[in-house]
């Protein structure tokens, strides 16, 4: 793999100052695939309107370097643009490097990896997203109650309409959990809030389906009830729910009861989970969503 260091010096077609680099209107950058560009020196990258870049390789931010994209002139390409941040206190609307995965928690996240792409994802359903994903990985990664708004192009919808977006973390494979979401297309963001961790997101158009029943109920087992209430599980008649499980969306398990409940109405206690979706797994198998408000 070819490499490059940039210390303030200018790429073509590029302007430098003291701690900014600028790629001007009608400039037009190619980053062939398996070359990297590495930028470590406490400056801020500017595209301006009218300026292309295609990153078909690797561009790799260092700890001080901010990457501004103009309206309408963000990195596209077949490559990745990564930084390595170090975070010791909480954070207010965090964006590392300029990426566009805004953070907000009162966790201090130790060191972070910020990853993003430009390659839709498919589920297993055939459903695409928007080109544009990220990958967050911080060394401290549970309790965060944390609120994370996906920045966007509507260059990168990818045939999505934009208000129908709803923002998706990678579970596992080709399966993609959908999270309570809402869309400022002013902004051009799309913001979910209460993540007990942060992983991969993208957006796709409406929810998901997934690898589990969305319906509520399974092999007569129904899950009673609506967000804000008091939850009940519904066993069916011959059946016996001996264990009761609550997972969150990255699969970690936060309640497990043993239960041995037979036949009726059993009222679910009260699981003082942060606000997001969870998900009631009976014996093991039977797996039954539902909202925490």
């Amino acid at each position: 793999m070819r490499a490059f260091v940039l210390l303030l010096t200018a790429l073509p077609s590029c302007a430098c100052l003291y701690g900014q680099m600028a790629t001007l209107n009608g400039t037009n950058m190619m980053l062939d695939a398996g070359t990297s560009l590495r930028i470590d020196t406490s400056l801020t990258w500017s595209i301006e309107a009218g300026a292309s870049v295609v990153n078909d390789g690797s561009i790799i931010l260092g700890p001080a370097t901010e990457l501004n994209e103009a309206p309408g002139a963000a990195i596209t390409g077949a490559g990745t643009e990564r930084t390595a941040r170090t975070f010791t206190a909480p954070l207010i609307a965090a964006d590392p490097a300029g990426l566009g995965g805004i953070i907000t928690t009162n966790a201090s996240l130790g060191a972070t990896t910020v990853l993003r792409g430009h390659i839709p994802y498919t589920d297993y359903s055939g459903h695409t997203s928007i080109a544009r994903w990220i990958d967050i990985s911080p060394a401290n990664n549970s309790g965060l109650n944390a609120t994370l708004a996906l920045r966007y192009e509507p260059a990168e919808l990818n045939g999505i309409v934009e208000a129908d977006q709803v923002l998706h973390i990678h579970a596992h494979d080709d399966i993609w959990w959908h999270l309570p979401s809402n869309v400022n297309i002013g902004q051009g963001t799309v913001t979910s809030s209460g993540l007990d961790s942060i992983g991969l997101f993208t957006t796709f158009e409406g929810d998901l389906p997934n690898s589990i029943h969305e319906d509520r109920t399974a092999a007569g087992f129904t899950l009673l009830g609506s967000p804000g209430t008091q939850l009940a599980l519904q066993v069916p008649h011959g059946r016996i729910a001996h264990l009761a499980e609550v997972y969150g969306p990255l699969g970690t398990c936060h309640v497990s009861m043993t239960t041995n409940w037979t036949a009726g109405r059993h009222a679910l206690p009260e699981f003082h989970l942060a606000p997001g979706v969870y998900y009631l797994r009976v014996n093991g198998s039977i797996t039954l969503p539902f909202v925490q408000p």
